[in-house]
């Protein structure tokens, strides 16, 4: 029998998890899996910074809805991609983060870049596991893809120390089950008599309203909730990963489920019969203080822990997302509702003057309005183009306006607000949709973190191309120091030309001040096929987020 190493079982066990690419740094601890890897028929996308590569590896599994991988050295390799962590846990994406480390039996006695990955990366993961046996190499990394993919999804940790992956297995000891062999593959249903309550209540509402959030867009299909939502004809909002699971341009769609950012949301208070499907009751909902005292809340969640949380609740669905969205569907058929036509009439009456609101903004004057940025260069989007955005106010005026069409295509930073991925994640829209168009929305100081990944863009082949907002200032914090202090302290930046920096790596940039050269030269860099990025100046100015934010702290 020919002698594989356990480097070899352990990427073999990422192949029939599915894994065809790998973001990294390569690094001293996993130079075995690295070979490995390109043995085995493993794609590296190798970037400029770790923190980079798991950006990369948390938009592949937002964009995809299946889980990724990043490999990377251990110590400082680990170091710089543990930085990225707490946004993919926060976000809840089934990231495999994986690192090496030095020989196992030194483990304690200040080794090669000794540190305790496995309890640093333990408070921001699903579960974090030394592997200590070779022979357990499949059961770790079935546990780690099990743990990632059940209840709400998010990231989990493996290191693997440098002496295992060096170590030689015959043929005869690679894994014989495969995935489906030794993990659940049935969807958990709703309680049946809870179903029927649920669906009463809905068909019973006057004001009714569906709101679906993170774990949605690893569940539920749109196909499933399009269904629900037309066959109950109750509106839907998403949030988070969900942004898209309903096209926004689907007549019972009313977009961003933030009150922020869209007035129609701000309805929230008057609904009587809400349906979450996997939204928590956070801080953004005032923990369940956005509905009214009244109302009667239906909570529909893979964790049992998130069901009542901060909020009790009129009737807890405990079970897979998708499997509830098709039960209420069908309980709620046969069922007599009342008519709700005057709610959605409101609501698309909201939706309607806040578009008018935001065009209105677009005056044309310079230095131009964020908005005089997004209105030119709609015509430019259509409904396979992936959108991802980064950064502070400038940002929330495209969250406002651009619509999401289809899930995995409508990218924000997630609930800890992380800024700096925005290239990153891009670079991952365009691996994953190779054929449509990435349009990056960013900050100039939220472009500033990993600049050089244009290179990374270069090297890989990724046209993506970046819109970038330049202001010369920490953007949102400066317009909360104004609100706050009266005053601003270390926000305010350098006007850059950094459509120049792009040229200088090798990339295609276009520099804009008047607001009627926004759309040709966003069409040129399309056009380029090179990545991209358009400097625009812009001015600064509080965003409807921003305010609502500043209102919420001083009771205004």
């Amino acid at each position: 029998m020919a002698k594989l190493t356990g480097a070899h079982l352990f990427i073999r066990c990422l192949k029939q998890e599915g894994i065809q690419k790998v973001f990294t740094i390569v690094g001293d601890t996993i130079l075995p899996l690295v070979d490995a890897a390109a043995d085995e028929g493993i794609e590296f996308i190798d970037t400029r910074h770790e923190g980079a590569a798991m950006h990369m590896a948390d938009g592949y599994a937002r964009i995809t809805g299946q889980p990724a991988v990043g490999i990377f050295t251990g110590g400082p390799g680990f170091s710089n991609a543990i930085s990225a962590l707490p946004a993919i846990y926060t976000s809840e994406s089934p990231v495999i983060f994986i690192a090496g480390s030095a020989e196992l039996p030194e483990k304690g006695m200040a080794t090669f870049q000794e540190i305790d990955q496995v309890e640093m990366a333990a408070p921001v993961s699903k579960g974090s596991w030394l592997i200590h046996d070779l022979t357990r190499i499949p059961e770790y990394v079935a546990t780690a893809f099990r743990t990632a993919m059940s209840g709400r999804p998010g990231p989990v940790h493996l290191t693997l120390p440098i002496d295992i992956q060096e170590q030689e297995i015959g043929e005869e000891e690679l894994p014989p089950y495969l995935p489906q062999e030794y993990r659940n593959q049935g969807r958990s249903m709703g309680d049946q008599e809870l179903i029927g309550q649920a669906a009463a209540l809905l068909r019973q509402a006057q004001r009714p309203v569906i709101i679906a959030g993170n774990p949605a867009r690893y569940s539920v299909s749109p196909e499933q909730l399009q269904a629900l939502a037309e066959t109950t004809g109750i509106p839907v909002f998403t949030v988070e990963q969900a942004r898209g699971l309903l096209d926004d341009d689907h007549p019972l769609c009313f977009g961003y489920a933030d009150g922020s950012l869209n007035p129609a949301a701000r309805r929230f208070r008057e609904a009587d019969v809400v349906l979450l499907l996997g939204k928590r009751l956070d801080h953004r909902y005032r923990y369940g203080q956005i509905f009214g005292a009244n109302a009667k809340i239906i909570q529909a969640d893979a964790s049992p822990a998130e069901i009542g949380r901060n909020r009790g609740v009129a009737v807890g669905l405990l079970g897979d997302l998708g499997a509830v969205v098709d039960q209420i569907t069908q309980a709620a058929r046969p069922l007599p509702a009342n008519d709700i036509k005057p709610w959605l009439d409101q609501l698309r009456e909201d939706r309607a003057g806040w578009i008018d609101d935001l065009r209105a903004r677009a005056t044309g004057a310079q230095p131009m309005h964020p908005l005089d940025v997004f209105t030119r260069i709609e015509h430019l989007i259509d409904e396979d183009t992936v959108i991802v955005m980064d950064g502070g106010d400038y940002v929330q005026w495209g969250r406002c306006y651009f619509k999401a069409r289809k899930p995995g295509h409508f990218m924000r930073l997630g609930p800890l607000s992380h800024l700096g991925a925005a290239v990153p994640y891009g670079m991952a829209a365009k691996l994953a949709n190779p054929n449509s168009k990435v349009l990056v929305i960013t900050g100039d100081g939220s472009f500033g973190f990993y600049t050089m990944e244009f290179d990374t863009c270069i090297r890989h082949n990724l046209p993506i191309t970046v819109v970038m907002g330049n202001d010369a200032t920490w953007g949102i914090d400066k317009t909360f120091q104004m609100a706050y202090y009266n005053r601003a302290v270390g926000t305010d930046l350098r006007f850059i030309r950094y459509d120049q920096v792009v040229e200088s790596i090798g990339g295609y940039g276009q520099f804009v001040e008047d607001p009627n050269d926004v759309g040709p030269a966003v069409e040129r860099a399309f056009a380029s096929g090179r990545p991209s990025l358009v400097n625009v100046t812009v001015r600064s100015g509080a965003s409807p987020l921003a305010d609502a934010m500043i209102a919420r702290r001083t009771g205004g």
